[in-house]
């Protein structure tokens, strides 16, 4: 009897064990709730194609070729707090502007945002510099540039003026050149201008059939001064049996660095602050082998972005010569008469990279 129940005891006690393992250990282990992820979830990519826009028409002209500009058409400086137009899907309240690194240098592109009017003062078909009284055209510079200070408090601006210092002709000219060089005592009333208003100088040369480093080194006197600057305006750079204003032409990358260099050397041997060199595009041809173009020590190098036309296409030439083909820093060029609507300060700023010159014709 009592080996019995020691066997039952055993039984028992073995079915016990059994149980108590499988409690642990035999069945199979149920997988622990997904945790929350800090990672945002993939954004589903879309197919919907971006709508084809033209592209913009010419940026400058001759003194010939030129549309008459309307004074009228002139704004004065925004509120900070008005209503941006919705051409470009931006909201109402005043945006933030793009961010755009700061340059390691001493221009003015090291702090400021150069806000220019762009001419000639000998017509009034050439942009808005030549449609006033010198000092009319400072005030109402003064008032636009006050608008972009308005538009992004985080850097200042600063007025400039873009002075047309060779200008294309339609015809050969005596030297054969198709181009005219403003006379120096005009470029020296418009230095002491900007001097006077602490306005900055953007001297235009638009070469014809001579070399840039010939327009260049012309300027040389004038570029000596820390307030006076240069652009190049491709368009009207032909070749030999081309007419400016009816071709467009074209500068090569190693006429652009040779005028890079130029400014650097100037820099280095009178102890000036670093140079900006802008040029202008509103063409791929205008820059055939841009992708050579590479900074120069002491010269800011900036790709204005030219030509009028709607504000969806001078965005998406923006983004194609300035954001895609990226060199150092961009600029845009807003036409008062022929860009309608007009791009606000507001929409400009926004642009990515933001424009660190914005130049008025």
């Amino acid at each position: 009897m009592i080996e019995r129940r020691k066997g039952r005891g055993r039984i028992a006690t073995l079915l016990l064990l059994l149980l108590l393992l499988a409690a642990c250990g035999g069945a199979a282990a149920t997988p622990p709730a997904p945790q929350p992820s800090d990672e945002p979830p993939p954004e589903t990519p879309t197919s919907e194609p971006i709508a084809e826009v033209p592209s913009p028409t010419s940026g400058g002209a001759t003194a010939s070729a030129a549309p008459a500009a309307l004074a009228s058409t002139v704004p004065v400086a925004p509120s900070a707090s008005a209503v941006v137009p919705p051409a470009l899907g931006v909201p109402a309240t005043p945006p933030t502007a793009a961010s755009t690194p700061r340059p390691k240098t001493t221009s003015p592109l090291a702090t400021h945002r150069m806000i220019t009017y762009y001419g000639h003062p000998a017509s009034n078909r050439m942009g808005i510099l030549g449609e006033f009284e010198p000092e009319q055209m400072v005030a109402k510079l003064q008032a636009q540039t006050a608008s972009y200070n308005a538009a992004d408090p985080s850097r200042p601006s600063i007025c400039t003026i873009e002075l047309i210092a060779s200008v294309a002709q339609g015809s050969p000219g005596e030297k054969g050149l198709w181009l005219l060089r403003t006379s120096t005592k005009d470029i020296e009333k418009y230095a002491q201008l900007a001097e006077v208003h602490g306005c900055l100088l953007l001297l235009d040369i638009q070469m014809g059939y001579d070399t840039v480093a010939n327009d260049v080194k012309a300027l040389i006197p004038f570029l000596k001064r820390p307030y006076v600057h240069l652009a190049i305006d491709p368009e009207f750079h032909v070749k030999q049996g081309q007419i400016p204003g009816e071709h467009y032409g074209s500068v090569s990358a190693a006429e652009v660095l040779g005028a890079a260099q130029i400014l650097r050397d100037l820099v280095r041997e009178n102890n000036l602050p670093d140079k900006v060199l802008v040029i202008h595009q509103f063409r791929d041809d205008m820059l055939p082998d841009k992708g050579n173009i590479t900074p120069v020590a002491n010269v800011d190098i900036v790709i204005m972005m030219d030509g009028w036309g709607l504000p969806g296409a001078k965005v998406a030439n923006y983004n194609q010569f300035i954001r895609d083909e990226l060199i150092q820093y961009g600029g845009i060029k807003l036409f008062y008469r022929q860009d309608d609507p007009l791009l606000s300060p507001q929409e400009v700023v926004k642009l990515d990279p933001s424009p660190l010159i914005v130049v008025y014709q």
